[in-house]
């Protein structure tokens, strides 16, 4: 099944107060804080990449195979993709029949994610190896509601996806990894305000 996901994201410079923030707004936790490990996808040419679409298999306290393209139309304001999710029973078995359909591990990356529930939408609060972001998804009136409630600035919002923004910090600090991992950041300082992210 398949959904429309809209979607943006903020640099937290303050984790801790900013959840304090989303819980004061009577947000319901969804999620407990949950450690996420993610493999992208590809063809050996990036086929997928090139098309902008996403192939992800993701292990958290499930498994969950998900495969995300471009809408038609294209949108300045909000990050809009459709969505394709499955559940699967097997993250070793499942990444082994994608390698042997000719498909290559592109990118792993980590994170800490912790869900909030509020209106119609979903408030994720993530730790990633560089450092901490919010993501809201749900419509564009509440995305741009729930902003202006938490006090934050819209013109700061970010549409770019991790990766992208994974690849912006590695040419500003001129890295040669190929994974967000937190062992790979361990000893980094990153200036996220500094990576040029749109």
């Amino acid at each position: 099944m398949s959904h429309e996901e809209i979607e943006v994201k903020f640099i937290i410079d303050d984790l801790q107060a900013l959840r304090q923030r989303i819980i004061a707004l009577g947000a319901r936790l969804k999620t407990p804080r949950t450690y996420e490990d993610n493999i992208g996808f590809d063809t050996p040419d990036q086929r997928l990449a090139h098309q902008q679409c996403l192939l992800r298999l993701r292990r958290d306290r499930r498994n969950v195979l998900t495969y995300k393209e471009p809408t038609p139309t294209e949108e300045q304001d909000f990050k809009v993709r459709r969505e394709y999710e499955v559940e699967v029973s097997d993250f070793a078995q499942t990444r082994a029949i994608f390698e042997q359909l000719g498909f290559v591990p592109t990118l792993r990356y980590e994170k800490y994610r912790e869900t909030f529930t509020y209106q119609d939408a979903e408030i994720l609060l993530d730790e990633m190896p560089f450092g901490p972001f919010l993501e809201i998804e749900g419509s564009r009136q509440t995305i741009r509601t729930i902003t202006t409630e938490l006090g934050l600035d819209f013109q700061s919002r970010l549409t770019a996806s991790y990766g992208e923004i994974f690849e912006a910090i590695c040419a500003t600090y001129k890295l040669s990894m190929t994974d967000m991992t937190f062992d790979n950041f361990r000893t980094l300082h990153i200036d996220l305000h500094a990576c040029h992210l749109t």
